[in-house]
C-alpha cells in the first residue's frame, strides 16, 4: 500500500478556512503547520521586541507601524505567516482585516529550546 501525498493548499484557501481552525496555524509552501503554545519567556521576549520596534519607529519619525502577533502576512501563493511582530509601511492597514497586505520586516522568535536546537 502506498502513501498518497497530501494536496498542497494555496494561500486563499488557507485564509478562508483558517479562522475556523482551533489554535494558531501557518501555511508554508502549501503545507499547514500548527504553532506550538508559547511559554512565559517567549511572551516576554516577544513583548520586548515589539516594544523596541515601536519605539524605534517613533524615534525615527517613521510612518511605518509595528503590528503585534495575531496579524497574518501573505508571502506569495502558498505561504502565510503569523509573525510575532511586523513592521508595516505604506497605506495604513485596514483595522478590520486579519491580513497585512505588505510588510517590510517580520520578527518570529523560536517558541522553545527544541525549536532552536532540535
Amino acid at each position: 500500500m502506498s502513501v498518497q501525498p497530501q494536496p498542497r493548499m494555496n494561500a486563499d484557501s488557507f485564509l478562508a478556512g483558517a479562522e475556523g481552525l482551533p489554535g494558531r496555524h501557518e501555511l508554508v509552501d502549501g503545507e499547514v503547520f500548527s504553532m506550538s503554545t508559547q511559554r512565559v519567556r517567549h511572551a516576554q521576549t516577544k513583548f520586548s521586541a515589539q516594544s523596541a520596534l515601536r519605539a524605534t519607529l517613533k524615534d525615527m519619525g517613521s510612518d511605518c507601524v509595528m503590528l503585534p502577533d495575531g496579524v497574518t502576512v501573505r508571502i506569495g501563493d502558498s505561504t502565510v505567516f503569523e509573525p510575532d511582530a511586523l513592521v508595516h509601511c505604506g497605506d495604513r492597514p485596514d483595522p478590520t482585516s486579519r491580513v497585512a497586505q505588505s510588510s517590510r520586516r517580520r520578527v518570529s522568535l523560536p517558541r522553545n529550546a527544541e525549536d532552536r536546537h532540535g
